[in-house]
């Protein structure tokens, strides 16, 4: 009798070995969560060289945050969530819904999209406005705003096709007054309260942008055309309805504009508020990119239909603009990179009473790295040149990354040039910086 139970016993476990399987004895180890968590919080501290006016700021610090949750489901599907908060100032991040399969990829939401090789000067790169309230402090990739667009990429092997829809305009961050790095600096402190209206086009999708760029490759080219429809994240000056006289030989600065502004021209020209728009604008483009050997080759061209221009006496006037960038770049042995480019702009139908705004201006870009102690140090520059006015910024810089999630930066930021121009105007604002970053 017990000789038969235990065969029924045995019947029994014998049945429940072939319906759970081996895994009942080798339990496989629990799936990750699809859910992937980022961050980033920095801190930066810069110190001016020198007072040079009673005015300007001799420190600043400046904290960012930048807080992201990625799910992933599958390989088909990304949801990702961020937050990003600068100086208490809480903004949405990369918020968006990525759909995709063999040839399609669909995009929607808070997003960044860079088109153009030319990276930092590229005239291609404008579909998301910048954060400038740094001025040029940091590389254009980290000034970069996501803002919610529609992006819907067609590819294959031989071509692809690529549409963007940007629903609502977003400026560019940064300030008219009260900050070193402000338009009009700290004028306000001089001359009292500065008139100033801003025209900002309304929050509706009748004022939407959009544009599509077709890219493929030509043997062992890769080549780009793009059309983007838009208004311009940065705003244009509005001319003046009574300008002041042109006084020959004499250029004026943002500090005259702001005179003109308070005072007028007595007793013929009363005073007349500064006004600033947000310009519409067509820009085709087209990009490539080729490599030979350790070397790679890409360039830009953009030409605008039609783009504003103040002339002398504060009048406007409306020219096409074309702007070719060519550049090459090298990577070589210690981790050690070098990107030179130059870049040419032309204003077409030009006219002398834009004077200072010159017919062609041509500009110099160089990056240099360099990195040391198997890679925990590296040495860095980045620098702009404008050949046709003189003006210039150099950063110099050494990042430590020693401590595991722990970035450190030292450098220098070195602006110059004449007022009128665009580095030249930060001439005062010559800083050394502390940047400390946390990340995971």
């Amino acid at each position: 009798m017990i000789r038969g139970l235990l065969k029924q016993r045995g019947r029994v476990l014998l049945g429940f070995f072939l319906i759970a399987g081996p895994g009942w004895a080798r339990k496989p180890p629990p799936k990750p969560l699809p859910i992937k968590l980022t961050a980033k919080i920095s801190n930066r501290f810069n110190w001016d060289f020198k007072k040079d006016n009673l005015l300007e700021d001799t420190s600043q610090t400046n904290t960012e945050m930048i807080a992201q949750a990625k799910y992933l489901p599958n390989p088909r599907v990304q949801v990702v969530v961020g937050e990003w908060m600068v100086d208490n100032d809480l903004r949405p991040y990369n918020m968006y819904l990525n759909l995709s399969s063999d040839h399609v990829n669909f995009r929607l939401g808070n997003q960044i999209v860079r088109w153009g090789k030319a990276d930092e000067i590229s005239p291609l790169d404008v579909l998301n406005p910048e954060d400038l309230t740094l001025g040029f402090n940091r590389v254009r990739a980290d000034r970069k705003i996501p803002v919610p667009m529609a992006n819907l990429e067609f590819l294959s092997d031989a071509i692809s096709l690529q549409g963007v829809f940007i629903p609502f305009f977003e400026k560019s961050i940064f300030k008219y007054t009260g900050d070193d790095w402000a338009y009009f600096d700290h004028l306000e402190k001089k001359y009292g309260p500065i008139n100033i209206i801003e025209q900002e086009p309304a929050q509706t999708m009748k004022d939407a942008g959009y544009g599509g760029r077709l890219s493929g490759a030509l043997g062992r080219f890769d080549l780009a055309f793009s059309y983007l429809n838009h208004r311009r994240d940065i705003p244009t000056l509005v001319g003046f309805p009574i300008g002041p006289p042109v006084v020959p030989g004499q250029v004026g600065g943002i500090e005259d504009l702001v005179k003109f502004s308070k005072f007028g021209f007595p007793p013929f020209i009363p005073p007349q508020p500064i006004q600033f728009r947000y310009d519409r604008e067509e820009r085709y483009g087209f990009e490539f990119e080729t490599t030979a050997g350790s070397f790679g080759l890409r360039g830009d061209l953009s030409y605008v239909s039609s783009q504003s221009f103040t002339t002398q006496n504060l009048q406007e006037q409306w020219k096409p603009v074309i702007t070719a960038v060519g550049g090459m770049d090298y990577s070589g042995p210690a981790g050690s990179y070098i990107n030179v480019s130059v870049s040419q702009t032309q204003i077409r139908d030009y006219d002398p009473i834009l004077a200072p705004t010159e017919e062609k201006t041509t500009t110099l870009s160089a990056q240099f790295s360099l990195e040391l102690m198997s890679g925990n140090v590296k040495l860095s520059y980045l620098g702009y040149m404008n050949v046709t006015d003189k003006s210039y910024y150099h950063n110099p810089k050494v990042n430590i990354g020693y401590i595991p999630n722990i970035g450190i930066e030292v450098g220098v930021d070195i602006y110059g040039g004449p007022s009128y121009s665009q580095t030249g105007f930060f001439g005062n604002n010559d800083q050394a910086y502390l940047a400390l970053k946390y990340f995971f």
